[in-house]
């Protein structure tokens, strides 16, 4: 697969900072299987559509066939607030489809920011990545790699401070995609 297209830029950001750098130690058993759903509408209202889609069908699969998702939106939500207005009309929606407590729902954009820390700070790549996107993960597969991780509630920590050791410059040669990230 092509590292230069949506897919594949996510693809190599999952298997380089998420898997590579051990920022989420759930991450290495699902990424055979992992579906990356590439949205290349502009429209918002198209994008809400093929959520719902997705949705569904991460919702109605069988786990062992279809365990996570992540929803790559390229063309659409470049400004990070217009991206969080619309993830809380996809909370919304995920509750009114009845996949609350079944399905949550991770936060990824180019510019994510933690409220709180220094726009430069390291720590917002965690969460930043090469395209906005939603991660779509089984509440019961979450709960299932909990209990084979000691300290979970550490692991946000962890990565700040993994991620301020690298740096930001250690980080966009891990993975230089993440250079049009900075601020």
């Amino acid at each position: 697969m092509s590292t230069n297209t949506p897919q594949g830029l996510t693809r190599e950001w999952v298997s380089r900072l998420v898997i590579g750098e051990g920022l989420c130690p759930f991450a290495r058993p699902v990424f055979d299987s992992l579906l990356i759903e590439v949205c290349d509408s502009s429209d918002a209202g198209d994008v809400t559509s093929a959520f719902m889609d997705l949705l569904q069908r991460v919702a109605e699969a069988d786990p062992a066939e279809l365990p996570t998702a992540l929803f790559v939106m390229p063309n659409v939500f470049a400004d990070f607030d217009e991206y969080w207005n619309w993830t809380a009309i996809c909370d919304n929606l995920l509750a009114q489809m009845r996949y609350e407590g079944l399905i949550q729902l991770a936060t990824f954009h180019p510019q994510y920011l933690f409220e709180g820390e220094d726009e430069n700070d390291a720590s917002h790549y965690s969460n930043r990545s090469p395209y906005p996107m939603l991660h779509l993960i089984r509440e019961a597969d979450i709960e299932a790699a909990l209990l084979q991780v000691s300290h979970p509630e550490r692991i946000p920590e962890r990565n700040r401070q993994h991620l301020r050791r690298i740096g930001v410059e250690g980080l966009l040669q891990i993975v230089p995609v993440l250079a049009k990230s900075r601020p």
